[in-house]
C-alpha cells in the first residue's frame, strides 16, 4: 500500500522533472533560433531555475539507469 504510493509519487516527480526539461529546452531552442550572427541572443538562467533544472536532470539520468520504482 505505501510502496504503491511511493512509486505514484515517484512517478508524478518524474513527469515533473520531464516537463521541467522540456521546457528549458524549448526555451534553449527558442532563443537560438531567434538569435542571429550580427546580434546573438544568450539564453539566461536564474540560480534558482538552474538549480531546479539541475535537479531534474539528474533525478532523469537517475530514473533512466536505475528506474523509478522503489
Amino acid at each position: 500500500m505505501i510502496l504503491d504510493i511511493l512509486n505514484k509519487i515517484l512517478f508524478i516527480l518524474f513527469v515533473m522533472s520531464s516537463l521541467n526539461v522540456i521546457r528549458h529546452v524549448y526555451y534553449f531552442i527558442q532563443a537560438w533560433v531567434k538569435s542571429s550572427s550580427d546580434a546573438p541572443k544568450k539564453y539566461i538562467i536564474s540560480g534558482k531555475s538552474l538549480w531546479v533544472l539541475s535537479i531534474s536532470l539528474s533525478y532523469l539520468i537517475n530514473a533512466i539507469i536505475n528506474g523509478i520504482n522503489i
